[in-house]
Parts: structure tokens; C-alpha cells; sequence
């Protein structure tokens, strides 16, 4: 199908939605009659062949009824409020539908920077191992860690361990370079570079 077919096509079947919205909400009665099809046409400001799709898509659900002679008029709006009804229907569906879509490549993006950084503190972790005496280490804060709350500035932390962090995995996210105002919360993990005496220091500094 053409983009030119396409476009046709979505315009008379939104017309014969709006007209049929229109009989649902009582703005036509039952044996009223439409105005003409020439009317119709140059009040959606389309062909009048859209026009007659859209009438003949709302003659095949007994919305509308041409009889010649006596143009377009209303048979039946319980008829116009059914097929609104599923009109509905299908919109919600196809609107949760599209938030599920949206939802999944959400998750999709954020797993795949989730793993980026994961690899970037494993890859930094093996280039300090590498390049300095400092090996990295990790410190899980438990719920029995006397200072869950402060932050690495309110402990002094690196003046007290020695040790610098690099990065905080919370939940499921990870944090890297840390500022100094980053708190300790329960069930974090910490992981910070230094020398074997600063994971004992910092061992000490957060559960005494």
C-alpha cells in the first residue's frame, strides 16, 4: 500500500469515528438526517469518495442509513454507542500495549549502561592492580554498621582510612567517583582502592 492509500484509508475511518461519536453523544437523533455528502466533505475538508467510505462503513454497522432520494440520515444510536464502546476498547489496548513497548526498551537502555559500568569499575579495578601497590576492596554496609546515614565527608573518610572510593552499588544502580556528601545506607556496597591497612582502618571506622 501507497503512503497516499494509507493516508485515504485513516481519514474516512476517522470520520465515520467522529460522526458516530457525534449520534453517541446525542448531537443527531434517530430518522435525523445528515447534511449531504458535499457538506460532509467540505466540512472534513476531504474528497467526497472519503466521504462515502466513511457513510458505507457506518451503514455496514447500522449506524447510518442512505436510501436514495432521501440521503444520509441516523438508524440507530445504540448502534453508534456499541461501536464507540469498541473503539474505546481497542484504543486502550493499544495504548497499554505501546507503554509496555516503551517500558521494555527503558529497561533494555538502562540494563545495558547498568552493565557498562559494572565493566568500567572491573576494568579499573584490574588497571590499579596493575599500576599501583593499591588493590581495590569492597565493604558491604550491614544493618549493624555504626555509622549508616553519614556521609564519606562526615567521617573523613579518606584522612581516616587512607583509602579513596570509587564507586557505590545501591539497589540497582552503581554510583561511580562518589562525591563527598555520598551517605552510607544499609545493604550498599562500598568499594574504595588503598593499602591492606586501609580495609582494616575503614573496617573499623564503619562497625567499631
Amino acid at each position: 500500500m501507497n503512503k497516499e492509500q494509507s493516508v485515504v484509508g485513516s481519514a474516512y475511518r476517522q470520520i465515520a469515528i467522529d460522526i458516530a461519536k457525534n449520534i453517541a453523544n446525542g448531537q443527531y437523533a434517530e430518522e435525523q438526517k445528515l447534511f449531504g455528502r458535499s457538506v460532509l466533505a467540505s466540512h472534513y475538508k476531504v474528497s467526497p469518495e472519503t466521504i462515502r467510505k466513511a457513510v458505507h462503513l457506518l451503514k455496514d454497522v447500522e449506524i447510518l442509513d442512505t436510501e436514495k432520494g432521501s440521503g444520509i440520515k441516523v438508524k440507530s444510536v445504540k448502534k453508534a454507542k456499541e461501536f464507540i464502546g469498541r473503539y474505546n476498547d481497542v484504543e486502550s489496548i493499544i495504548s497499554a500495549k505501546n507503554e509496555i513497548t516503551s517500558w521494555a526498551r527503558r529497561q533494555a537502555k538502562e540494563s545495558a549502561e547498568m552493565i557498562d559500568k559494572i565493566q568500567f569499575v572491573v576494568n579499573m579495578t584490574e588497571r590499579m592492580k596493575n599500576l599501583s601497590p593499591f588493590v581495590p576492596f569492597e565493604i558491604s554496609i550491614t544493618d549493624d554498621c555504626a555509622v549508616i546515614g553519614k556521609t564519606l565527608n562526615e567521617l573523613q573518610f579518606w584522612h581516616n582510612t587512607g583509602g579513596t572510593v570509587i564507586a557505590i552499588k545501591r539497589d540497582e544502580s552503581l554510583i561511580i567517583s562518589p562525591g563527598p556528601y555520598a551517605a552510607f545506607c544499609e545493604d550498599d556496597i562500598f568499594y574504595f582502592i588503598g593499602s591492606e591497612q586501609s580495609y582494616i582502618a575503614a573496617k573499623k571506622l564503619l562497625f567499631g
